[in-house]
């Protein structure tokens, strides 16, 4: 009778495990879908020249942000923080006319634009893109200068920070995945500065800024 019973509950025991066994391997483990949306790092700068009645010279900047991309959407949104530099000589000498000393004088003004910018991309064709944005900050402008009126030398220099903000337009031409350049231009709005006791028009209000860059994304 004993071993009737233990046979009995080892049988059972075994076809239980078979059974486990079978429902296990009818089960199939799904993947989680991937995301549809994805942040993603970039890094770039670019050259460019500020075209305009008062201001005619270099700027540089440089710009770190992240790009959001949706899969099956041509069209990227980024948002980045930019930093820029430009810079002005201007030097003067008055000859007088009479006996009096004659007037030298130069001065140097630095401009650098700190920005953060939205930027909004879709693509032309499997190379180009296209692109459109704005940014808006502060621009810190410092003028440091001398003048010298006969024997006398006197140096001044001053700083002002005001509101600085910029629309833009452009293409991007796609090396690779990792690796692009743009060339586009943008429209300056900057507030008006107060240097060394005297209130002036920003120097790059209203001006064109036409720039060549490069990105790599990561």
């Amino acid at each position: 009778m004993k071993i009737n019973a233990l046979f009995a509950i080892v049988s059972l025991a075994i076809i239980a495990s078979a059974q486990a066994g079978e429902e296990a391997s009818a089960k199939h483990v799904v993947a989680p879908p991937a995301p549809s949306c994805l942040w993603s790092w970039f890094a770039g700068g670019s050259v460019g020249i500020i075209d305009g009645d008062d201001w005619d010279e270099e700027i540089y900047t440089l710009h770190v942000g992240m790009e959001r991309k949706c899969a099956g959407d041509d069209c990227s949104h980024a948002f980045y923080l930019e930093v820029g530099y430009t810079e002005q000589d201007e030097s003067t000498t008055i000859i007088s006319e009479s006996e009096g000393p004659n007037i030298n004088s130069s001065s140097d003004t630095e401009v650098i634009p700190i920005t953060l910018n939205y930027k909004y991309e879709c693509g032309l064709t499997d190379s180009f893109n296209w692109y459109a944005g704005a940014g808006a900050g502060i621009a810190l402008v410092d003028l440091e200068g001398n003048e010298t009126i006969g024997q006398t030398d006197t140096s001044f220099s001053d700083d002002d920070t005001v509101f600085y903000a910029h629309i833009f337009a452009g293409l991007v031409y796609n090396i690779s995945e990792a690796f692009e350049i743009f060339g586009g231009a943008r429209y300056i709005f900057m507030d008006d500065v107060d240097l060394d006791g005297e209130t002036s028009n920003g120097p790059l209000d209203e001006e064109l800024h036409y720039e060549l860059g490069a990105r790599f994304n990561f």
